[in-house]
């Protein structure tokens, strides 16, 4: 079967907010659209359109293989442990060969996207203040770190700082991200979709005024979904018969 015949799943975290879901189906359309193949739209948690569940609608299809995007920006526990337990779980429930590839990731590409959607809000601020969930595991936050100065050199934006919305201590949550910004600066969320802990910033800003705001990615990701599915087809993770999985 040739790649560009294997489906690919976007395989969200999953969200309550009431667009999330809207705003994957978005992400997946948009793949589509540049692939020409079928992109089907997944979910870890929060929604019914599991990743078992469209695996079995593409087994009814008649599909034998397909190749699963985690929209993961890092590492951590979900794309070490959630996301293969749920490969495994759709293959054994279905048969079909699932084809694990590179989550999004905090490289050079990626950079080079969070930059470019949010170039038009950047220009003229006076720092940068990438907002972005947070994670337990250290190695994540510093991943987190090396991209937003990145982001920060290409928007030419050197005072560049990090601020996670979740996590103990100082230095986390929607006002700890206000008060980096300030009134001049920007925030840009490193965000896939509409989320809750994007809103508290949003809300406030709707409130009482502050510092330029950026936007969840979405369509955005695109081409990157598309750079990571035809990376599977060579050296991704297959759970199915091919690996004794």
């Amino acid at each position: 079967m040739s790649s560009s015949s294997v489906p690919i799943i976007v395989l969200a975290h999953g969200s309550r907010h009431p667009r999330a879901d809207g705003a994957i189906s978005l992400i997946a359309d948009a793949t589509s659209a540049l692939s020409g193949g079928d992109v089907y739209a997944a979910h870890l948690d929060f929604s019914p359109v599991t990743l078992t569940n469209v695996v079995q609608l593409l087994a009814a299809k008649g599909h034998r293989e397909a190749v699963v995007v985690p929209l993961l920006f890092t590492k951590a526990f979900h794309a070490r442990h959630d996301v293969p337990e749920a490969l495994q779980e759709a293959h054994e429930a279905t048969g079909v060969h699932l084809h694990l590839a590179d989550g999004l990731g905090s490289g050079e590409d990626m950079a080079q996207v969070v930059a470019r959607a949010n170039r038009t809000v950047a220009r003229g601020a006076e720092r940068l203040v990438l907002y972005s969930v947070g994670s337990s595991m250290p190695e994540a936050n510093r991943a987190v770190a090396d991209l937003t100065r990145r982001v920060g050199e290409i928007l030419q934006l050197p005072d560049a700082v990090a601020v996670h919305a979740t996590g103990k201590g100082e230095g986390t949550g929607p006002q700890a991200a206000l008060d980096a910004a300030g009134e001049n600066g920007v925030i840009v969320p490193l965000f896939v979709a509409p989320g809750t802990l994007w809103d508290a910033v949003v809300e406030h800003v709707s409130l009482y005024g502050g510092p330029r705001l950026g936007g969840p990615l979405v369509t955005a990701l695109a081409p990157l979904v598309l750079k990571r599915a035809g990376g599977a087809d060579f050296r991704g993770e297959c759970f199915g018969e091919e690996t004794g999985l």
